[in-house]
Formats: C-alpha cells, sequence, structure tokens
C-alpha cells in the first residue's frame, strides 16, 4: 500500500501554472531538465531538453528587466543590433511593456532560438504579485535532446531569410 501511495505521487506533476509561478518568483530555472548548447556559428547556442515535457507543461520563463515602453524605445536606440534582440515587447494593462533580457545573467529563456514554422514552445503572459511574466509552454510533448524553440512573431527578423539560405547552402553540399 505505501508503495503504491508513492508511486501515484510520483507521477503526479503540478499544474502547469503553478510551477510557473513558483519558478518566477524564484526566479529559477529548470537547470536539471534544461540545458544550453553550441548549435553553430550561424545559430550560436539553443537551449535543449534533458528531459521530456508534455504538452501544456511550463519550460522556462523569459527573464530580465521589466521597463516601460519608453525606456525600451530609449535603450533600443543605445543597444547594439546584436543585443536589441533580446528585448520582448508586449501589451498588459493598455500599455506597452518590455522585457530586457540585453544583459547576460545566466538565465536560460533568453537564449531560445525563433521556429516560426515548427515551434514546440508558445510564450504566454503569466501575472503573479501584480507583475506581468512571460513563460514559454510546451505545444506539444518534447522529447530529451530536441531544441526549445518558440514563434518570435512577425515576419521581419532578418535571420529568417538567413536560415533559408543557410539551410539550402548546406543542403546542397551534402
Amino acid at each position: 500500500m505505501i508503495r503504491y501511495v508513492m508511486a501515484s505521487r510520483r507521477r503526479r506533476r503540478r499544474p502547469p501554472l503553478e510551477d510557473a509561478v513558483e519558478h518566477v518568483v524564484k526566479a529559477l530555472d529548470k537547470t536539471a531538465e534544461l540545458e544550453v548548447k553550441y548549435i553553430n556559428s550561424y545559430k550560436g547556442r539553443g537551449v535543449f531538453a534533458k528531459s521530456h515535457f508534455s504538452k501544456g507543461d511550463f519550460v522556462v520563463e523569459y527573464r530580465g528587466t521589466l521597463i516601460n515602453l519608453e525606456e525600451s524605445i530609449k535603450r533600443k536606440r543605445t543597444y547594439h543590433s546584436s543585443c536589441a534582440v533580446f528585448m520582448f515587447d508586449f501589451y498588459w494593462k493598455e500599455k506597452t511593456w518590455c522585457i530586457d533580457a540585453a544583459q547576460e545573467d545566466g538565465s536560460l529563456g533568453r537564449l531560445v532560438n525563433d521556429d516560426h514554422r515548427h515551434p514546440n514552445c508558445k510564450m504566454k503572459r503569466v501575472i503573479t504579485e501584480a507583475k506581468p511574466y512571460l513563460c514559454l509552454f510546451a505545444l506539444r510533448d518534447i522529447q530529451p535532446g530536441e531544441e526549445i524553440t518558440y514563434d518570435y512573431g512577425g515576419n521581419d527578423w532578418p535571420w529568417r531569410k538567413q536560415v533559408c539560405h543557410y539551410l539550402l547552402s548546406v543542403s546542397n553540399v551534402a
């Protein structure tokens, strides 16, 4: 009887929203379940699953400094273009806000790459303690070894055209 109770406790998972809130409040990443790997000179680093994530699971927070639109515009003018891509604008309480993750701080969410065709995660706003947080949740089951990706939105990201050219040139070599 005790063995059955213990086994059922292990299988029961925390609700995804509760899991997200716990992680964002503590500013913790799931380092036992995620890892950063270097991909190539073009793409740089990415975040990969070390364990299985089920559809709907909280995966990682896009962590940085919460700033208003005016500050976001000011920083984007001063940042190098390679840093400005780490600024995530979103709408909340009838205003535009930004998570500025340009500063390398060891957090994993800022390293999740774009995939506008077949992303495995979706960005969602989570509100706790009257503050917004941006969190990635699994769109489908994610297997160990799989890169974590989401659709950055829009279609004007310069690397999307470059990725197509890069993939074509690599496939022509093979």
